[in-house]
């Protein structure tokens, strides 16, 4: 008789990239500008690539910021997967 191994109790570890408190802060100021402004940026998001659009709502309750991508195509990204944050015209 063959036994069925257990599952493992490890939590799968998070390869998410870490960032520093200082570029954290950049990226919430670029996202508030760019919500304040009704500017369009490109967001980079961990393990989806980028999105396009504006700033709809910084949603401090659920960590995410909603972008809309235009003809009300709005994604909702949480905040700890944002690698970057640029302006389109760079």
């Amino acid at each position: 008789m063959t036994a069925i191994p257990k599952p493992s109790t490890r939590r799968k570890t998070d390869d998410r990239p870490k960032l520093d408190e200082f570029t954290q802060q950049e990226i919430a100021e670029q996202l508030e500008e760019a919500k304040e402004n009704d500017k369009p940026v490109i967001v980079m998001v961990w393990k989806y690539g980028t999105v396009q659009g504006t700033v709809e709502k910084l949603d401090g309750d659920r960590q995410q910021i909603h972008i809309n991508q235009g003809f009300n195509d709005i994604i909702k990204v949480p905040f700890r997967d944002i690698l970057k944050v640029e302006n389109p015209s760079t």
